[in-house]
């Protein structure tokens, strides 16, 4: 059966389930909406891959989150430097490493960041927080509020001075937020999750790299458990270090002008945006 198919049904089955049921514990323990245990989603979130891929097939797929902490990988891969650009201060490495311990996941170097980021809802990790995101914003998160909203919310108030009716926010901006043992219910490892924002906009340009020539490995780094990095005394120095999974196939890097090849044992953190059907006609 068509893998994209077969996890169709399957989230067809959970998504009749009621809220919070689909990994619920024995009658035993707890009686209905019972928290749920950590399970990787492994579902082919679109026909073009799972979770790790990072697809993104509409501005409304970026759904609109605010937390205290958030790590941004957009801008990950080379060991080096990269080169100073005009009317910009130095930008630091943000390397992301293939694990010597496993060779499908890279270790990026990423910023931690504060405010509002954006969750691609194709990407989403966690299998619980995909299934209740997905049931209440729609499968490319048309119902709730996100990147398409915020900007027609932004030119409605420019133009007419009014905004059109909010959306709600998606259930997955709630795993975003770490608890009072500095853990988020992304992941059990997961200090902050890797999103996307535009807080870098200004260093790195907003134009990419298209390397959809052909298949190569880059790291979905989108909800990726992350950890800060600390300096000596043990504070946040404004980075974080996350372990995004490696997915094959086509991609985009988030930077204009760059090798498509991130160096030997490296590699993007990336994501790919598939061109429109029928050329967009």
């Amino acid at each position: 059966m068509n893998p994209v198919f077969r996890c169709l049904l399957k989230l067809a089955v959970l998504t009749m389930l009621p809220s919070g049921a689909a990994f619920a514990q024995s009658s035993t323990t707890c009686d209905q909406n019972c928290s749920a245990p950590y399970v990787p989603n492994e579902f082919w979130t679109t026909p073009y891959g799972p979770a790790a891929a990072n697809i993104v097939l509409s501005p409304t797929n970026f759904l609109a989150c605010t937390s205290t902490a958030y790590a941004l990988c957009y801008y990950s891969g080379p060991d080096a430097v990269p080169k100073k650009k005009r009317g910009v201060s130095a930008l630091p490495a943000l390397p992301c490493n293939i694990s010597a311990n496993d060779p499908n996941i890279a270790d990026c170097r990423c910023y931690a960041e504060s405010g509002v980021s954006y969750v691609d809802i194709h990407s989403i990790r966690n299998t619980e927080a995909y299934i209740e995101t997905i049931r209440a914003c729609g499968i490319n998160g048309e119902k709730c509020r996100n990147l398409a909203s915020d900007e027609l919310s932004s030119r409605a108030m420019a133009v007419a001075g009014g905004t059109p009716p909010s959306l709600p926010t998606a259930p997955v901006c709630n795993y975003l937020q770490a608890n009072a043992e500095g853990r988020t219910p992304m992941a059990p490892d997961a200090e902050l999750v890797s999103t996307f924002s535009f807080a870098r906009v200004k260093s790195y340009g907003v134009v990419p790299t298209d390397c959809t020539g052909s298949a190569a490995p880059y790291a979905g780094c989108m909800t990726a458990s992350c950890t800060f990095e600390r300096d000596a005394k043990g504070k946040p120095n404004g980075f974080a270090t996350c372990r995004c999974p490696i997915f094959t196939g086509p991609y985009q890097v988030g930077q204009a002008g760059v090798s498509c090849d991130a160096g030997e044992g490296n590699v993007w953190s990336a994501a790919y945006t598939p061109p429109p059907a029928n050329g967009g006609q």
